[in-house]
């Protein structure tokens, strides 16, 4: 990173931390994320949300527990309407064509998204085991006999229905002129759009998630891998084993695909051919893949925070808390009026937006107001400290960011960076929260030349390691111990 402008970082004012219920305090300036708040809904919600949000051009609409189906104004977050369903909402909302479609147990409906009302209904024979998924002018439903539905969206008429031979727990994908089904059992299914026949079908290690598709299929499975799947006939072209279960569907970009997994891992592979460029440990475990929000990634899910991250070296800009815990991952689109929006919903009913900042501003106050205590933002553009500064820093108390001058004992190396300058940044981050972190600088002789973030001076492996296991905590860095000559 060359500087804030490169994002448009923006700091938010002070006024921001009535908005997010965290307490600001005053400290040194800093670079903020490139998001500020654009609206919160003016009460909290009539009950605790069913399933994620979903949007349309002007609205988003939420299903909560209490059988309320609420549209709210994507502009200002003002309540548009609200309808009461006589039966509890099952499974997720779809919408396109001008309707909202809304499933109970035994009953699928198309709401007028204008007015909330009521445009069909058909009986179901069972409820949704997937959500509703609906694409120029066809809907297609999951039930959990193992059925797969697709309906003519405008009227609700059926056109074809199959027996897939396996449950159907994640959403449908369509693309062109076919469908493709993740099932329980391993199986992905490519099916025609048009009449449901089956074109091919793979059998994975473990359940696939949703599929992603694009010149080839990307998914990831409950297997440990993350696969690219050719799109003419199923069959497997490169496979990423991890530490853990992949969950939720993958982004991708030009070049590369983003997917998190059960490691606490967020992962950046080369599209084309599979080769890991980065990887990120997550603070918490991930309930759902990563998103764009802009040109960073997003993520987010059953916790109070909302990550974001620079999707070509992985490294973190920091967390936005919420006032509570997000009962889902962030909904992320684009509007023309506002650019790029993240809409949250938490788990007692609050509706939130933020939007992509304009320009780049520095403030010296409210720092912990938007990111919260401890957060996680490298300063890319710091200077090394200089032997002043490293004296200075004893006077106050503060570690020096230097090597330890006694021979022996074990430290533990946290990161290796090609840039300087980014080494000490995490160094200087370090040191605020009380690490003894300092940098190895390469050797003239050294093939590659990286920068080498290590903490402590520690007389034995476990002393060692107990600190490694803190920082991994505390942090989210990644560590291993290192014997000292």
């Amino acid at each position: 990173m060359t500087g804030p402008g490169r994002y448009g970082v923006v700091a938010l004012v002070a006024g921001v931390a009535l908005l997010w219920g965290v307490g600001a305090r005053a400290q040194a300036p800093s670079m903020l994320l490139p998001m500020e708040p654009l609206w919160t809904t003016p009460t909290v919600l009539s009950a605790a949300p069913a399933a994620p949000p979903v949007y349309d051009a002007g609205h988003i609409f939420v299903a909560l527990r209490d059988g309320h189906v609420t549209a709210v104004n994507v502009a200002d977050g003002d309540v548009v309407w609200e309808v009461v369903h006589p039966d509890p909402v099952v499974g997720e909302l779809a919408v396109g064509g001008a309707l909202l479609y809304v499933a109970s147990r035994d009953e699928l409906q198309g709401l007028e998204t204008a007015t909330g009302q009521t445009r069909w209904s058909i009986p179901i024979e069972a409820p949704l085991s997937a959500p509703l998924v609906w694409n120029n002018g066809w809907l297609i439903a999951a039930l959990d006999t193992q059925i797969l539905l697709a309906l003519r969206a405008e009227t609700g008429e059926t056109i074809w229905r199959r027996s897939m031979g396996g449950g159907i727990h994640v959403t449908p994908s369509l693309a062109g002129k076919r469908m493709y089904v993740s099932l329980d059992n391993g199986g992905v299914v490519a099916l025609s759009h048009m009449t449901g026949a089956v074109v091919w079908e793979q059998r994975l290690d473990g359940a696939p998630n949703q599929i992603l598709p694009l010149d080839d299929l990307f998914v990831g499975a409950t297997d440990n891998h993350f696969y690219r799947l050719s799109r003419l006939d199923g069959s497997i072209k490169w496979s990423v084993r991890t530490g853990g279960d992949i969950v939720g569907l993958p982004a991708v970009d030009e070049t590369r695909v983003y997917f998190s997994s059960l490691d606490n891992m967020l992962y950046a592979l080369n599209r084309r051919s599979g080769v890991q460029q980065w990887r990120e440990r997550l603070l918490a475990r991930p309930t759902a893949g990563p998103s764009h929000a802009g040109d960073l990634l997003v993520l987010g899910g059953m916790s109070q925070y909302i990550r974001f991250f620079d999707p070509v070296t992985g490294v973190s800009f920091g967390r936005i808390p919420a006032p509570s815990e997000l009962a889902f991952p962030p909904l992320s689109f684009w509007t023309v009026a506002n650019g790029s929006l993240l809409v949250t919903v938490t788990g007692d009913g609050q509706l939130r937006a933020l939007r992509r900042a304009v320009g780049p501003v520095l403030l010296d106050v409210a720092v912990t107001a938007i990111l919260g205590e401890g957060a996680d933002d490298l300063n890319d553009d710091a200077t090394p400290a200089t032997a002043t500064a490293i004296a200075e820093d004893d006077e106050a108390g503060v570690v020096p960011a230097r090597p330890p001058s006694v021979g022996g004992g074990y430290a533990i190396q946290v990161a290796a960076f090609s840039n300087g300058a980014t080494a000490t940044g995490l160094v200087d981050r370090l040191i605020e929260q009380g690490y003894p972190a300092y940098v190895i600088t390469p050797r003239p002789a050294e093939e590659s030349v990286l920068y080498r973030v290590r903490i402590g001076h520690y007389p034995d492996r476990p002393a060692a390691e107990a600190i490694g296991r803190q920082v991994e905590d505390e942090q989210a860095l990644d560590w291993f111990v290192v014997a000292l000559p």
